[in-house]
């Protein structure tokens, strides 16, 4: 058996204007802007890495579980409520719940599917952050 030590993962990101930043990721840039803004918002991020995050990690597991996979989606949503981000009150700040669907073209049958799901969730490393807490320290240096 493999054995697998921690990985540290950096984004560096720099602003560009009050709303928009952009991101350094490993050799790629991301634009985060507000929501309705010219890049998608660091919620829609959210939600955009948990579907990248779902269809590796069931594309892993089918593999493993000698599934073939024809055809595979994502489909993500959260419900959020504003009212804290933006007036400092209100119940929290982050998504109330999120929702996700993957559509799957395979020959497998139900019970198989389900096994499969199961272990796509166990196994996502963006779904554990959002459903377990991760402890996150935010520190501030002034330049």
């Amino acid at each position: 058996m493999v054995e697998y030590k921690d990985m540290t993962i950096k984004v560096v990101g720099e602003r560009l204007s009050p709303t928009k930043m952009k991101v350094k990721a490993g050799n790629f840039e991301i634009t985060i802007d507000k929501i309705g803004g010219e890049a998608p918002s660091p919620v829609e991020y959210l939600l955009a890495a948990l579907a990248g995050c779902l269809n590796i990690v069931a594309t892993l597991v089918a593999k493993d579980m000698g599934i073939q996979i024809e055809d595979l989606s994502v489909e993500v949503e959260g419900v959020l409520n504003p009212g804290k981000f933006m007036t400092g009150e209100g119940e929290k700040a982050g998504y109330k719940e999120i929702k996700a669907k993957i559509k799957v073209k395979t020959d497998a049958d139900e019970e198989t599917l389900k096994k499969w799901l199961e272990k796509v969730e166990e196994r996502c490393p963006v779904s554990d952050n959002l459903a377990n807490p991760t402890p996150t320290k935010v520190e501030v240096e002034k330049c």
